[in-house]
Order: C-alpha cells, then structure tokens, then sequence
C-alpha cells in the first residue's frame, strides 16, 4: 500500500539553493552580493525623481549659519548641510586665522535675509544632489528671491563651481556677476 507523502516545497527551495552555490562557487557568490550591493547604492542616490528636481522647492528651516555659501537646514526631518549651487563666498575660516575680504559681509547678509523671511525653500539642479562631502547642492530662496542670486548680485559671491549639469541658472547668475562688476559692487570695487 501505497503512503500519501506531502511534497515539501521549501527542502526542494533550499536544495536548488544549494546546488546553485556550489556551481557559482564562492566567487560567483561574492560577485552577486556586490552586485546587489552596487544596485542599492545606486536605487536613490541619483536625481531622476519628481520630488528632487528643477522647479520643485522644498520648505526648510535654518539650523544653523555655516557660512557665506553654506548653511544648515532642516530638511526631512533631521540636520543636513546645503551648498548654495555654483556660487563661492570668501572663507571665513582660513589657516592665517583671519578671513577673506567680504567673507564676513557675505555671511552677515545669508544670516540677515534668511533671518527676516517669512519662508526659506531650496530648489535641487537636474544633477547630483550632493557633493563630494554629502552637503546638498541647491539654490536657496528667502522669500521667494534666490540667495544665491543676491550674493553674486552685491558683490559678496562669485559664480564658480560650475559643475553640469547643475547648471539651469547659471546665466542668471553670470549676468548678475557682471552688473555687479560693472557697477564695482562689494568685491569688485577697486
């Protein structure tokens, strides 16, 4: 007489498993770990979605003043550094201990125009959304205004780090780098 035996679906599972590491080998193996491990990496760190893109602005809050083309956001939820996209502002820190001409001006004006806006948004490029050291590349807005515009505008920043394809207003920023050149605005006087 014949026994009714139940067919185990998860030993057969578990069998192909095996057999399959053993013909992949610990080398196959570790390759696709990597592999997986490559693919996770790379699944949210690229900006190709809607939420971080050209034209989408984010609400933040200040957490703390860095200084002329950097500061400290709250944004989702915890502490992050921003870049302020294709601008630079004299260093404030600098190894002789004394910073750069303008630098503290430049501080002094994020700190003030962020300071009396009713709302602070920043707007991601259509590239990378961080740099070398996890700070976000962004343009930062008070009120509605780019700061980063202000900055180059009165002579407190210059265009540079120009990194495409992070670059959607960088002719914005040029033309007010050369009104303020020609009018001899902050950094540019002689």
């Amino acid at each position: 007489m014949r026994q009714n035996r139940k067919f185990d679906v998860s030993a057969l599972d578990n069998k192909r498993n095996r057999r399959m590491i053993k013909k992949l080998g610990w080398p196959g193996l570790v390759l696709i770990i990597v592999i997986a491990g490559i693919t996770y990496l790379f699944s949210g760190t690229e900006n190709d979605g809607e939420e971080y893109t050209l034209g989408v602005f984010h609400e933040v809050t200040v957490d703390q003043f860095i200084d002329g083309d950097t500061t400290r956001f709250n944004f989702n939820g915890s502490s992050e550094s921003f870049r302020y996209l294709i601008i630079d502002t004299p260093e404030v820190r600098t190894n002789s201990g004394r910073p750069e001409p303008y630098a503290v001006e430049a501080s002094e004006r994020v700190r003030e125009l962020l300071t009396e806006a009713d709302t602070v948004e920043v707007e991601f490029d259509v590239g990378p959304l961080t740099d070398d050291y996890d700070r976000y590349l962004a343009y930062i807005y008070a009120d509605g205004k780019m700061v980063n515009e202000i900055l180059v505008r009165e002579g407190l920043a210059e265009v540079r780090y120009v990194h495409p394809p992070n670059m959607s207003h960088l002719e914005r920023l040029e033309e007010a780098e050369a009104a303020a050149q020609e009018e001899n605005a902050g950094m540019w006087a002689e």
